[in-house]
């Protein structure tokens, strides 16, 4: 016998067509799309609002009211006023009331499947072991030969240009450069890497356990950096360059990348994303994914979405680190490294005190859904 119709499959027809009625506003009923449960209440409104931003292609729809939320054992939420009275499980919601975290998450779903998707089609991507130099090198590669390390948010962009340019690291008697900044921007640099390299805990989290620690962690570690270098190669063969725009002509090129043009909101879907692929691929399959896959088409995104931010040490975390910054700096100086820059450049900034805005985070990963990149 077929299941009677309802108020939520009613809407569910709706919104499978390309409709954007919110859910109080609708009352008209259905019989079920198809033999499953009706899909939860974050998953409709899910695509309420993906339907606000234009059109969908039907398997993106079907595939959407197909997925469940991510986390173990976690049952779909249901729709208030669609059922009865019930004894276990969660409660009935009314989707408009639902945060943009925990749509971020249910989209999170779909996106990592998207990722997966494409796997068998991402060529193999080239090793990262620098290739043997050969005896008689190009005298352009030998001239100035370095090595270049600290937050990788800062390094990796260059480190790349500069082998595209054909400037690979090492080389003999290079210099090591250990490339700093405001610890505040270093350590949100430390984060975000984290966000398209591994599981990580939103920023606010992660710099509260990084204060509870009493520790930023090794990527924000300016002297631990520096003497890890400086046992292998010595102290006289590793610099400190605390301002940017000196690198270029320690490096002798006409100009650098600065780090990727990436918000705060992008490192945030990447991170949600990211929880997923670490449950359903191996840990290097999760960074070619997100590093080569997803984080191109955030860039693309950046200038279509507005009101991006950027990530900033929270204002009651500050001054913890201040004080960790002042001990680096110290502990560098101390330590006798040549220096290229005013050390005090790796004070805070206090140019950003505040975490990702997850409404435009919840935007971009829409974006994302509708295919816009």
């Amino acid at each position: 016998m077929p299941a009677a119709p309802t108020r939520g499959w009613g809407w569910a027809a709706h919104l499978r067509e390309g409709g954007t009625t919110p859910w109080t506003s609708w009352s008209e009923t259905a019989t079920p799309l198809t033999t499953n449960h009706l899909p939860g209440a974050e998953m409709l409104e899910l695509l309420r609002r993906l339907n606000e931003t234009g059109p969908s292609e039907p398997h993106r729809v079907d595939a959407l009211l197909r997925t469940s939320p991510p986390g173990r054992g976690r049952r779909d939420l249901p729709l208030l006023g669609d059922t009865g009275t019930r004894t276990y499980g969660p409660l009935p919601v009314d989707p408009a009331t639902l945060s943009a975290r925990e749509l971020l998450r249910a989209a999170s779903v779909l996106l990592a499947e998207d990722l997966l998707a494409t796997v068998e089609t991402v060529p193999r991507p080239r090793s990262r072991r620098w290739p043997r130099r050969p005896r008689k090198s190009d005298p352009d590669q030998q001239k100035l030969p370095y090595r270049l390390v600290g937050s990788p948010w800062l390094t990796l962009p260059i480190r790349e240009e500069l082998e595209r340019r054909g400037r690979l690291p090492g080389g003999d008697g290079y210099t090591v450069y250990v490339l700093g900044g405001p610890l505040d921007e270093v350590a949100a640099g430390a984060w975000r890497f984290r966000t398209f390299t591994n599981r990580v805990n939103p920023w606010h989290i992660w710099i509260r356990d990084a204060q509870w620690r009493g520790w930023l962690g090794p990527r924000a570690d300016l002297p631990r950096i520096a003497r890890w270098w400086a046992a292998r190669v010595g102290k006289d063969r590793v610099e400190i360059v605390t301002d940017p725009a000196l690198l270029p002509g320690l490096l002798g090129v006409d100009s650098l990348p600065g780090p990727w043009p990436i918000s705060a909101e992008s490192n945030e879907v990447a991170r949600v994303i990211g929880q997923v692929l670490s449950v359903r691929t191996d840990l290097e399959t999760q960074r070619k994914l997100l590093m080569g896959q997803l984080r191109p088409r955030l860039e693309k995104l950046e200038t279509l979405v507005p009101g991006a931010r950027e990530i900033g040490v929270p204002s009651q975390s500050l001054e913890w680190v201040e004080t960790q910054a002042r001990a680096q700096r110290d502990a560098l100086v101390e330590a006798g490294y040549a220096l290229h820059g005013d050390p005090d450049r790796l004070l805070p900034s206090g140019a950003a005190t505040q975490g990702p805005d997850e409404r435009r985070a919840l935007a971009l990963a829409l974006s994302l859904l509708a295919g816009r990149s």
